[in-house]
């Protein structure tokens, strides 16, 4: 990872977007600091800092860092408050296999009770995908398709507790694959990955569905730990 002298809590502020989605936003330029190196484990974060720097109030502020203590990338620490956790491959790793748990669950419990149809669109979406040639464009597109089906995934699975702790990690892998970029191998393995979710989901084989899910998670992972370290 980039490693940087200066805390980015000490930078000038940062352009935020003017109305909602102010928690989203904290949240996702806190994780590319910590994902970066910019902010190493038992680095302070204080509310007013970071409302400065963001040029916003402090109740985003303190929502983004509760989140970011929800998903173990912060610790709470008494008399202290709020700091960095250690973040490195195995920590990297964990999120994942936590993801996968929670993943594979849902696609277990969503087979066959998402609409046919649905899946049927989504099939005929990856397919055309499949076909075109990688550039900026087609890495939109996969990258708008792996939300549908994960997010399709969650919204259907029948258990509202199971869907919001898997929404608690989308901002943090959506961070990471903005930092990784451009990946045209790793996003064809998640493509392939997603067609095979997607069929056996079709066949209404839930556990075929899971294990499915869990490869395409635990490649992910090792995708991601490759790129980032």
């Amino acid at each position: 990872m980039h490693n940087a002298s200066m805390n980015p809590l000490d930078t000038q502020n940062v352009a935020l977007p003017p109305r909602g989605g102010l928690r989203h936003a904290v949240m996702k330029e806190v994780l590319k600091d910590i994902f970066q190196g910019r902010l190493p484990a038992g680095t302070r974060l204080m509310v007013m800092k970071l409302a400065s720097r963001f040029g916003t109030s402090s109740t985003p502020c303190r929502e983004a860092l509760v989140e970011l203590g929800a998903i173990g990338v912060v610790d709470f620490v008494h008399n202290r408050g709020a700091e960095v956790a250690p973040f490195g491959p195995q920590e990297l790793q964990e999120i994942y296999q936590l993801r996968r748990i929670l993943e594979t669950e849902a696609t277990r419990c969503a087979c066959r009770r998402i609409d046919v149809g649905t899946l049927g669109r989504l099939r005929e979406e990856l397919l055309e995908l499949r076909k075109m040639p990688c550039d900026a464009r087609w890495s939109r597109l996969e990258t708008q398709s792996d939300l549908r089906l994960h997010g399709l995934i969650a919204a259907e699975c029948g258990n509202r507790r199971l869907a919001s702790e898997i929404r608690r990690y989308d901002t943090l892998v959506e961070t990471i694959r903005e930092i990784i970029g451009h990946d045209f191998e790793a996003e064809r393995l998640a493509l392939e990955g997603h067609l095979e979710i997607v069929d056996t989901m079709l066949r209404g084989d839930a556990g075929a569905a899971a294990e499915a899910m869990a490869r395409h998670i635990r490649t992910s992972a090792d995708k991601a730990e490759a790129a980032m370290f």
